[in-house]
């Protein structure tokens, strides 16, 4: 990076010069700002300093923070005028109107044009006068009379090119020559006898007053005058550019003349002066097509170009070089030498010549010299130039280095001896001084001092003051061979940090250090630095400066918060302040504010964009800037336009529910001036806020409040420019209703609910001595009910006991039944034993010898299986079961009538869930006959395979 800077510098130096312009403050309005249409026309301006704009997409409204746009039926507009009954009268292509305001800030549109009644060819509407409330609105042919709510249609003989009213004369250029309006007829002068010099192609752009006179500007030949008798030739020094540009608009005021070009931009012509000047797209402006000029009430002049919108602030005391464009690199040392200005930037040492505003001049880089310039000062005739590359010093038209010495800060002289300097570098001091040949060269550094050197001032002698970031601010006394240090003191405190950059100057005699703390000046009796009250109160009062300078007339230069200021002296040691001057608001380097005084009236200073000339000593006429509340939000989900004010406006409180007490207020203030900074300080009185104080100064132009309480408030919000002397102040008032439920008819509600809710408690009371009657009755009833209760729950106790009796003896019969059945089983398995044995036994038994035992045994036998099939048994089992079991018995015979006595015994038995091993010995059979009997029944039953026997019997009813 660094080697091409170096190479495009050398390149400067190789082939040139680099033409360069002082050039006026200039305010660029793109068309992506105003977000409009790209051609603008004629411009009007309102009391209260909004600016109103003929523009192709309709009319262009500007209140000096916000751009608006209202179309007249999609129709291009060429002219606008404001006039004193509160509209705005609009004109363009084929028809034309008037805007007037709404309650919300906006305009709406009413057409004029539609009440013409036939085929009437309306035309482009160039211009529109107000006279003796009529309104007069000019086309190509025909001149338009709005009057008591008629219109009525002036016609013109041929073209007309132009209109204007002067002096109280209505006057109409026209195609055959100039003529004026007397009633409702456009008359010719050459009709009444007047003498007319005009050539028929000299097509009139302007008519304007002039010295008491008519002064008729055409498009190509040149300036004409009309003082009353005879059109005559006006000469000027604009001539040569009238001739060689072609003129489109012209505007003029108090002696200036602005002519609007469409290929050159705009020419200004002082006629107290003859002073020319041209400002187009190489001094400032976006676009050289000028289609209108208007000179506003602060002296300002608007151009209505073909593609934006530019602002030339006449009376800004400030002229940039190259437009405020960084071609040479930021500005931080200038100088005057031999009739040369001297200018060093981060790029290197340039030199030039101030000339005249907006005339370029020539700018020559001195070549050697490349890279950051720290300062510049001139000591015998010769420019010290102190670099980051050493020093450079200037000799009439040669210059030379002393010596290898890098990173100088600065140099300063001695008092006593002009032939020596001290040079401030990055690592301590050095001696300077002359050898036998006259040149200057490095005799030796000084020691005990090492630290960087930034800011040093010599007090007397060989005592001077050195500010170090970082180390603090030292007195050091020098030895008297100046090559040591004989003293050293820090005069750094709690108070008077060391942490920032500090500023030594001398003010009235003193020695003041400018610092971020404050001013304090230096008390030779106490050895001290003691804050400056005094000065503090001339200046901002107790606040960071970064700079701080006398000049030879005793004004003091100070900077605050980035902006340049200025205390003028009155010659007596006294002090005054002119207006609120404060310049280069945030285009100062900061730590390296640079202002070198080239005379009485100008100083230049440098800043981020390169240099500014200042003439501070021209009178400007203080302006008056509105400052005006521009709408109101609520906020919430989606933001909602409540209020809005235009040039009018209503003064009646906003009026807000409770559900929209979160608002946004935006306020602006029309200065145009983008160079001067307007700091806003708002406060909210009213309702249950306590926020009566104002607010800190800051540039934001909006305010938010959330969550209001009811109430009524008053918004007030107040500015501080460079270029108005007092606050300016606006307020707004509105009023946030309680919520529903508190609203007046919600208490009367509430009241009715009390009443209501009282007679409710009287009806209770009432009504519970009725129920103590009532209950007392009841109770009665209720006892007699409790007495019939008890003696049927005493029968139904009784059933419920003969019951429980039946179920006693139930269980006992079924006990009784499931002993007997077991006594059975028991004594059967008893017998089937006996009968075993007395089977074996007769088995045993030989025929020959014991036949009569043999038979004795089979009669046994036969006893006991008769005992064993005995019937009488079965019936009185079958008896017991079916009183236990609710006539099973009963119910296997209806349904199953082919089932055997054994199979009922069977089907008893399982019934009772006995298991096959002790239904064996019942039915006298073995287990495997039990099963086999199982089965059979199943099939008699008619169950399947998944079919449960036992479960099926248990379920029978």
């Amino acid at each position: 990076m660094k080697l091409r800077i170096y190479l495009i510098l050398l390149f400067i130096s190789f082939y040139g010069d680099i033409s360069a312009t002082w050039q006026r403050s200039v305010t660029n309005y793109y068309r992506n700002t105003y977000n409009s249409g790209n051609q603008n026309w004629m411009i009007s301006q309102q009391e209260n300093g909004w600016m109103y704009f003929a523009n192709n997409k309709g009319l262009l409204e500007f209140d000096g923070g916000n751009w608006n746009t209202y179309s007249i039926h999609n129709a291009k507009t060429r002219a606008v005028k404001v006039g004193a009954d509160g509209r705005i009268y609009i004109g363009g292509m084929g028809q034309f109107g008037y805007f007037t305001p709404n309650r919300l800030g906006g305009l709406e549109y009413t057409c004029l044009s539609d009440s013409i009644g036939g085929n009437t060819n309306i035309g482009i509407i160039w211009n529109i006068h107000i006279v003796d409330n009529r309104i007069y609105f000019q086309s190509e042919w025909n001149i338009y009379c709005f009057d008591k709510g008629r219109i009525r249609v002036l016609n013109a003989s041929s073209e007309i090119w132009c209109s204007a009213v002067i002096h109280g004369k209505f006057y109409v250029a026209l195609e055959e020559g100039l003529a004026v309006l007397k009633g409702m007829e456009i008359v010719p002068l050459s009709n009444i006898g007047h003498t007319v010099a005009l050539n028929r192609s000299a097509k009139i752009v302007a008519l304007l007053p002039w010295e008491n006179k008519v002064l008729i500007v055409t498009s190509k030949n040149g300036l004409f005058v009309y003082d009353g008798n005879s059109i005559l030739p006006y000469s000027s020094a604009a001539d040569s550019f009238i001739h060689s540009n072609l003129l489109f608009c012209a505007e003029a005021k108090d002696g200036l003349l602005a002519l609007g070009s469409v290929q050159g931009g705009v020419l200004l012509l002082d006629s107290k002066t003859g002073q020319l000047e041209r400002i187009s797209i190489d001094n400032g402006l976006q676009n050289k097509t000028v289609l209108g000029l208007y000179f506003d009430r602060s002296n300002n002049l608007w151009l209505g170009l073909d593609n934006g919108i530019d602002c030339v602030h006449l009376e800004s005391p400030i002229f940039s070089l190259y437009g405020g464009k960084a071609v040479i690199g930021s500005g931080y040392a200038s100088c005057c030498y031999n009739g040369q200005l001297y200018l060093g930037t981060n790029q290197g040492l340039y030199r030039t010549s101030l000339g005249q505003i907006n005339t370029p001049v020539d700018m020559q880089f001195m070549p050697g010299t490349d890279g950051q310039v720290w300062s510049l000062k001139t000591y015998n005739n010769q420019l010290f130039c102190c670099a980051d590359n050493g020093i450079f010093i200037i000799d009439g038209l040669k210059h030379y280095s002393p010596g290898s010495l890098k990173g100088v800060w600065s140099v300063v002289m001695f008092p006593y001896n002009e032939h020596l300097l001290i040079a401030g570098t990055y690592s301590g001091m050095f001696l300077l001084g002359k050898s036998a040949t006259g040149r200057w060269e490095v005799k030796h550094k000084i020691k005990g001092f090492s630290h960087s050197c930034k800011t040093f001032f010599v007090e007397e002698a060989n005592t001077l003051w050195v500010a170090n970031k970082g180390k603090g601010i030292f007195r050091i006394t020098l030895t008297e061979g100046l090559d040591s240090i004989m003293s050293l003191k820090n005069y750094n405190n709690e108070s008077l940090s060391n942490n920032n950059n500090s500023f030594i100057t001398r003010i009235n005699r003193k020695i003041v250090v400018a610092a971020h703390e404050g001013l304090y000046y230096y008390d030779q009796i106490n050895d001290q630095l003691v804050l400056d009250t005094l000065l503090e109160q001339s200046l901002d009062g107790h606040t960071a400066y970064t700079y701080l300078k006398e000049s030879e007339k005793g004004d003091i230069w100070y900077v605050v918060n980035g902006k340049l200021k200025l205390l003028r002296s009155d010659g007596h040691k006294g002090f005054y302040k002119l207006n609120n001057e404060a310049y280069f608001c945030g285009a100062l380097i900061e730590d390296f504010e640079d202002i070198y005084f080239y005379d009485k009236e100008r100083a230049i200073i440098g800043t981020e964009d390169g240099f500014s000339l200042l003439k501070y000593n021209e009178k400007i006429s203080e302006q008056r800037l509105g400052l005006q509340i521009r709408r109101v939000y609520c906020t919430g989900k989606k933001d909602s336009l409540v209020y809005g004010r235009s040039y009018t406006y209503d003064q009646e409180p906003l009026v807000l529910p409770y559900s929209k007490n979160s608002i946004r207020i935006e306020y602006s203030v029309t200065d145009y001036d983008e160079s001067s900074a307007a700091l806003y300080s708002c406060r909210l009185s009213g309702g249950r806020v306590n926020d009566n104080e104002w607010s800190e100064y800051s540039e934001n132009n909006t305010k938010e409040y959330t969550d209001l309480p009811e109430g009524s408030y008053v918004f007030n919000v107040k500015i501080i420019t460079d270029k108005a002397q007092e606050p300016i102040e606006t307020s707004f008032s509105f009023e946030i209703l309680p919520p529903w439920y508190r609203m007046w008819w919600a208490y009367c509600i509430y009241g009715v609910l009390v009443i209501l809710f009282l007679y409710y408690i009287y009806y209770r009371i009432v009504q519970s001595r009725k129920n103590l009657i009532r209950q007392k009755e009841l109770e009665l009833i209720s006892q007699k009910q409790e007495f019939r209760k008890e003696s049927e729950l005493k029968d139904r106790k009784i059933v419920s006991l003969e019951e429980e009796n039946l179920q006693s003896e139930l269980r006992h019969k079924s006990e009784e039944l499931i002993k007997t059945t077991l006594n059975i089983v028991h004594k059967n398995e008893i017998l089937q034993d006996i009968r075993k044995v007395a089977v074996g036994i007769s088995r045993s038994v030989n025929d020959e010898n014991l036949v009569n035992i043999r038979r004795k045994t089979l009669i046994l036998i036969e006893r006991i299986d008769k005992d064993l099939d005995n019937e009488e048994h079965w019936q009185t089992f079958q008896n017991t079961f079916d009183s236990v079991h609710h006539n099973f018995f009963h119910l296997l015979d209806e349904r199953y009538p082919d089932l055997s006595y054994k199979d009922k015994m069977l089907c008893a038995y399982l019934r009772m869930n006995l298991m096959s091993k002790e239904i064996a010995p019942l039915l006298n059979i073995t287990l495997r006959g039990v099963e086999i009997s199982r089965y059979r029944l199943r099939k008699k039953l008619g169950l399947g395979e998944g079919d449960n026997l036992a479960e099926f019997l248990q379920h029978l009813t």
